[in-house]
């Protein structure tokens, strides 16, 4: 007897033992969407995150409809994998689902050995819509005639299922701005014929959550515009006292002529891309008030899409072209906000020196760069007038003047025709159907 009552004692004592052990842990998978709501067009794209403290080991999802449900993603995780974020792609049609309500079953098993060695299991059902049918989209107004590297404004009106709307160019977005109306969605758009968008061809584009698309071809007719071609050259003094303060501390020693390529291509490179991800936010309603005010007194040195040839001792050692207006005055002289809005940055921009950029609505920013010096913060409300700093040769500059620049959508576009009132009424506000 006492035999047997200390087998029985040593098995529970196992058995407590195996069953308070790391491995027989019964704690189940955490599962969560990224975005819950979810509306599905043709092409479905629905992102999990999983996460488990002992270890995942497999993942399984099924859409459900009409009581027909089918696999759509089955994935095997590794070893030591605790937390996952997994894309599931799939395409509605091709399963034969239809429109309407549909279900999202995930079930996720760790690695644990509880459940006789099947692990912790986690079901969760997540309700989707299934949704074929693009918005409907209604072209109200627009600029009809559009200067190469010019401006121009669109009107257009969708159904309330609309998510995303704007104007694309080539390969640039310009994003559009919603007014709700009993009738529909009123959208205002702000876009450029830039030589960055690779073609001219613009089309009005409104999306849904599901991913359906209206697009409707922009018929709008393109001014041709001359380009100004420039050969500058290159002095010694420039190269020491412009460029090589502008390399990194691993590039110092570089010969003159790749010492200038770096910086003319790959910072150049670098400078643009951190000011189109910056002036890519805008606030949602426009800040300024009629045409924007050109640096007083001063004179324009270049103008924007110039094609410059840099020429050091007689040799061709890089292109570029200029994405703004270079106006120059006399030496650290007093620069104005061209018009209202808040302070978006101030600070160095490699090339470009010290830097200020006005965020003034719907898409519309002005920088301002080479400063000496600025005299706003970050945030700052300023109006038009208002001095933001003083000229300056910082940066990539060779002597004292003026960059400045007019993005739409962080796309540059060439900034004169906003100082005429005359093109700012006809050719953007009456296309908005905006009062000022």
């Amino acid at each position: 007897m006492k035999k047997v009552i200390l087998s029985l004692g040593c098995g529970i004592g196992i058995f407590c033992a195996l069953y308070f052990l790391p491995i027989f842990e019964r704690e189940k998978p955490q599962i969560s969407l990224t975005e819950e709501g979810l509306s599905i067009g043709s092409r479905g794209v629905i992102r999990v995150k999983l996460r488990d403290n002992f270890g995942l080991k497999e993942l399984r999802a099924f859409i459900t409809q009409k009581g027909v449900s089918k696999e759509i993603y089955y994935e095997s995780f590794p070893k030591g994998i605790k937390e996952k974020q997994v894309e599931i792609a799939f395409e509605p049609k091709k399963l034969d689902l239809s429109e309407g309500e549909a279900s999202l079953i995930v079930e996720v098993k760790d690695i644990s050995l509880w459940r006789l060695g099947k692990g912790n299991k986690s079901v969760k059902v997540f309700p989707v819509f299934i949704d074929f049918t693009p918005p409907q989209l209604e072209l109200l107004s627009f600029t009809r005639y559009i200067y190469q590297n010019g401006s121009g404004a669109v009107l257009f009106k969708t159904s309330d299922d609309a998510h995303k709307a704007g104007v694309k160019v080539g390969k640039c977005f310009f994003k559009a701005y919603p007014e709700r109306t009993q009738n529909g969605t009123l959208w205002r758009c702000l876009f450029g014929i830039s030589f960055l968008c690779e073609n001219t061809q613009a089309v009005v584009l409104a999306k849904d959550k599901a991913g359906n698309e209206a697009i409707w071809a922009l018929p709008y007719i393109l001014l041709p515009r001359k380009i100004k071609e420039d050969k500058v050259s290159i002095s010694e003094d420039f190269i020491n006292n412009k460029v090589y303060p502008l390399l990194p501390s691993d590039k110092k020693n570089l010969p003159p002529e790749e010492a200038f390529k770096y910086v003319n291509e790959d910072l150049r490179f670098q400078n643009d891309a951190f000011i189109q991800n910056l002036t890519t936010n805008s606030t949602s309603k426009i800040l300024w008030k009629d045409a924007f005010l050109q640096l007083p007194n001063s004179k324009v040195m270049a103008t924007f899409g110039d094609q410059r040839t840099y020429l050091y001792n007689g040799q061709v050692i890089g292109k570029s072209v200029h994405l703004a207006l270079d106006l120059a005055t006399s030496a650290n002289s007093p620069v104005i906000c061209a018009n209202d809005g808040v302070v978006k940055f101030i600070g160095n921009i490699g090339i470009y020196g010290n830097t200020v950029i006005i965020d003034h609505g719907f898409g519309l920013m002005t920088l301002y760069a080479h400063l000496s010096s600025w005299t706003v913060k970050e945030g700052q409300e300023v109006k038009k007038g208002e001095v933001i700093g003083y000229t300056g040769s910082t940066g990539f500059a060779g002597g004292d003047h003026l960059h400045f620049a007019l993005m739409l959508s962080g796309y540059p576009v060439d900034p004169v025709e906003w100082f005429d009132q005359k093109w700012l009424n006809e050719r953007i506000l009456s296309v908005l159907s905006v009062e000022q």
